[in-house]
């Protein structure tokens, strides 16, 4: 797995205005061992000397990263200086979350493999759509025998059953390392599909 890297990016009058901590927040680890990438884009605002209102535009697609995102930018201290604005508009920042070498090539689904479910329509790996109505975004580590195993949902799920029958279809699916020059992880994610009610 290649070293992980968190990059920050922003205009120009906005990052001379930034201290350098402010462009490598914490990996957090959970995040770093799933192999998880993305760019989370925030909104902020200087007031007092001080990052204030700090909201997420657009997210990565993994709430694990948006969160540290957030954090590591409210962590900023700025200097108290005539150079630094009391207070300003709103600013924006992106941070891109990259592992060093790009992405690791992810373990690949063998067909058909995913034992049938009335309540399921399928897996469909690396499609980060997020959770909702009708499929669930899961990640999860693979064992050598290519089984899941530390298998994440991702989003909010109330149905405890139904998280459990998510979790019990994921592992019974099977995986095959990929075939590919560079990097490689055991890391995959993708988006289980729901059947629709009464079907």
């Amino acid at each position: 797995m290649a070293p992980a890297l968190a990059q920050t990016r922003a205009p120009p009058p906005d990052a001379a205005r930034l201290p350098s901590a402010c462009t490598r927040p914490d990996w957090p680890p959970e995040a770093k061992r799933y192999d998880l990438e993305g760019t989370t884009v925030l909104d902020y605002r200087i007031k007092e000397w001080r990052i204030a209102d700090v909201k997420v535009r657009r997210g990565s697609g993994w709430p694990i990263l948006d969160a540290a995102a957030v954090r590591g930018l409210q962590a900023c201290k700025l200097k108290t200086d005539a150079a630094q604005p009391r207070e300003s508009a709103v600013r924006t920042l992106d941070y891109v979350w990259a592992t060093a070498g790009g992405p690791s090539a992810r373990p690949q689904l063998r067909p058909d493999s995913c034992v049938a479910s009335p309540p399921f329509h399928g897996f469909v790996p690396l499609d980060r759509t997020p959770t909702s109505s009708d499929g669930v975004l899961v990640r999860f580590l693979t064992n050598g025998r290519g089984e899941p195993f530390n298998i994440r949902l991702e989003g909010r799920i109330t149905d405890n059953e139904l998280a459990e029958h998510i979790r019990q279809y994921v592992q019974s699916c099977r995986f095959v390392a990929a075939n590919a020059p560079g990097p490689k992880t055991d890391a995959v994610y993708g988006r289980v599909l729901l059947a629709a009610p009464g079907k």
